[in-house]
């Protein structure tokens, strides 16, 4: 929540400190502060841009929060906040480490806009330790946040798929079956997924981040239709739905907004290319019932084109 709370807050200008006690200064604001360590760069924020903090804070011997790399960024009209913790924000440069003194009615009414605690007086004087890890421009750490979500995602699958080895193992050789009994030779994805190239396209191959546009129509292995984004084929095999509009599928791919097999599959194939995907109910819909032709467990095949790839 507090990193939620406070990521609009910002800095200002460095303070002018006015006598010392206890090796800390005291600002013209009267916060209480001293340097712990100084880095080399000089290098401080600009507007707009997101700064990671290390941060703990003390009461006594009390420890109310402790947080490490907390991504805050930097709007002016709330880091110029004189008196509480912004100020403390606003002395530091890259590298920087400073402890503040702050009261804790300004640190929880003000800076987290929450009551304070009913075993906390609001005069009472919470430690902050605050250290200016790094700098990025607010594009730079999005892009480092939606890196951070795929690897979460990765692990997770992976961890996924290694708690249903046993199901994978059975719908592998359930997949294998039903291609050798037609005649079918498919290729194997990094996970274990059977694929096949129907047609291969000559543009490029999408990267993780990218929109794709993909056709795609789904049976279940071996058996009934569910669902395709093509207009003739849903009329085809009696799933024509005339409120429907049809069309290329579109997602982020890599980043889970899909199942498994897809985000994977469709990472193997260029632009243009039109592909079957064999798909073990693990790195599917798994023990879920999806409908009465997708039932818990069911192997999914799609026969798929990537149609476009826009880069996001």
């Amino acid at each position: 929540m507090f990193n939620k709370i406070i990521s609009g807050l910002a800095v200002a200008a460095i303070m002018a400190g006015c006598g010392s006690k206890d090796g800390f200064e005291t600002s013209d604001s009267g916060l209480q502060y001293k340097f712990v360590t100084q880095g080399e760069s000089g290098e401080q924020p600009a507007e707009g841009q997101v700064v990671t903090l290390n941060l703990s804070m003390i009461k006594g011997d009390s420890v109310i929060m402790e947080a490490s790399s907390m991504p805050i960024q930097k709007i002016e009209q709330m880091w110029s906040i004189k008196g509480g913790i912004e100020e403390a924000f606003a002395m530091l440069s890259k590298g920087d480490s400073i402890v503040a003194r702050v009261k804790a009615g300004d640190l929880y009414q003000r800076t987290w806009q929450l009551p304070v605690p009913s075993t906390i007086d609001p005069e009472d004087i919470i430690t902050c330790t605050i250290g200016l890890d790094e700098i990025y421009n607010a594009e730079e750490f999005q892009r480092i946040q939606a890196l951070d979500r795929v690897k979460e995602i990765d692990a997770f699958r992976a961890q996924a798929l290694e708690s249903n080895q046993e199901q994978m193992d059975t719908d592998i050789a359930l997949i294998d079956a039903y291609l050798a009994r037609n005649n079918i030779k498919a290729q194997i994805s990094k996970s274990g997924m059977r694929y096949t190239i129907l047609e291969e396209g000559n543009g490029p191959k999408p990267q993780v981040g990218d929109n794709v546009q993909v056709n795609y129509t789904g049976n279940v292995l071996d058996g009934g239709y569910f669902d395709t984004s093509v207009e003739e084929k849903a009329k085809e095999v009696g799933l024509f739905n005339p409120g429907r509009t049809y069309g290329p599928f579109e997602f982020i791919l890599g980043t889970g907004g899909v199942i498994h097999g897809w985000d994977e599959g469709i990472a193997l194939l260029n632009q243009g290319t039109k592909a079957r995907l064999y798909i073990p109910s693990p790195m599917a819909y798994g023990e879920q019932q999806r409908s009465e032709v997708i039932v818990a467990n069911a192997i999914l095949e799609f026969e798929v084109e990537l149609v476009g790839i826009s880069s996001n």
